[in-house]
């Protein structure tokens, strides 16, 4: 992905915090606009509420049984309805139930018997998995296997009831008609036990293969979101780099001797001196968080550990430690909630690893109502320490 640092409110706010600091007669650093190339990460998808990727559908087609029976099938009309979920974009689980009337050829006349199954089926979207992730994706080919429990009745050998516990197993093929509406084509081969008939002789597996069309019905607009974390982090610790390049810049101007000219003499007049403010250092760090989390990571513990440090090197001054959480993710309470407690887990480190006082600590939660990185919502799961005068 192609990023330009420039827009980026840290190395903003650390580029006008830094020169506001330094005397008019310091020499002003010059900051050129960068493009920095990041390596592509592997996108990961997650749904925002339990409700979401939820659906019906119900269908018709033609169903045969494979049993004992002699000469050509016979074919009957098969009724399907199911109701499921997909957890991940290539990963699903349903109920679903069969229905219908079952012919078979017996010596000399045709037998029948009614039944009905209901089944538990794993779904893999096949084209998903090998294609990537498409909510508008037009054609998407699904295989599934299931168990079930099945019930029959009314056999027309005299037998009143039988059951069985069949294995199952299909594909399924959906076309995407709009956002809420798909059309789907399924062929579905389920075996028995040779008992289901009330006839067992011959083949020890009976079979019930039925080919059926109908309409999906998905639930709510939201579908699957995706995050590409590695770029994230990436992006951060390139700010954090430019950020602290730019400090020491700012801070090698602060140290050149600068020769001012003789001055006139001047006439002697009352004065009043404004005593400067005590503390004479500034700071602007973060500390990236994962989604969902207020827990500081490994890899951004350095950035605790330099905030310390500057702390212990200015002792007038203090920090303020502001957290933001990302608007894309949760309620705004509980954002909230999730930006205050990032905030309060960086000054705990602050104050029981490092020794800092909490009297010069700030703690601040801004929730999602605020978010500093608004052409990237990912970025938002931040903490962003301010500190000096």
């Amino acid at each position: 992905m192609r990023m330009k640092l420039i827009p980026y409110r840290v190395a903003a706010v650390a580029v006008v915090a830094l020169l506001a600091s330094q005397p008019a007669a310091e020499a002003q650093v010059m900051v050129q606009e960068e493009v920095v190339e990041w390596l592509p990460g592997k996108p990961r998808y997650y749904a925002e509420s339990a409700l979401d990727n939820w659906y019906i559908s119900a269908g018709a087609g033609t169903q045969t049984f494979f049993t004992e029976h002699e000469g050509d099938p016979k074919f009957t009309l098969a009724m399907n309805l199911a109701v499921g979920k997909w957890f991940t974009p290539n990963l699903g689980f349903r109920m679903s139930a069969m229905a219908g009337e079952l012919h078979y050829n017996q010596p000399g006349h045709v037998a029948s018997m009614k039944y009905t199954a209901a089944y538990m089926d794993v779904l893999w979207n096949m084209t998903a998995a090998c294609c990537g992730y498409n909510e508008n994706r037009v054609f998407s080919f699904i295989p599934f296997i299931g168990l079930g429990a099945a019930y029959g009745w009314d056999h027309s050998n005299g037998l009143k009831h039988s059951y069985a516990l069949p294995v199952t197993g299909g594909f399924k093929i959906n076309f995407r008609l709009a956002h809420y509406v798909d059309l789907f084509m399924e062929a579905r081969a389920t075996g028995f036990t040779d008992q289901f008939n009330g006839i067992v002789r011959g083949r020890q597996i009976e079979m019930v293969a039925s080919a059926v069309a109908g309409i999906t019905v998905k639930f709510r607009h939201d579908r699957f979101k995706a995050y590409d974390a590695y770029a994230d982090r990436l992006a951060i610790a390139e700010l954090n780099r430019r950020t602290n390049q730019l400090r020491a810049e700012l801070d090698a101007c602060r140290s050149r001797k600068i020769e001012c000219p003789p001055c006139p003499e001047a006439s002697v007049e009352e004065v009043v001196v404004v005593q400067p403010a005590p503390c004479q250092g500034t700071i602007t760090a973060s500390v990236a968080f994962d989604i969902n989390s207020s827990t500081v990571s490994q890899r951004e513990m350095v950035n605790v550990y330099n905030v310390a440090q500057w702390l212990k090197d200015n002792p007038e001054c203090n920090v303020t430690i502001t957290g933001y959480a990302d608007k894309g993710t949760g309620t705004a309470a509980y954002n909230m909630q999730l930006s205050k407690k990032r905030a309060e887990s960086v000054a705990k480190l602050l104050t029981e690893k490092y020794g800092i006082s909490s009297n010069r600590i700030h703690v601040v939660g801004e929730g999602s109502n605020s978010q500093p990185f608004p052409q990237d919502n990912n970025w938002n799961r931040i903490v962003i320490f301010t500190g000096g005068e």
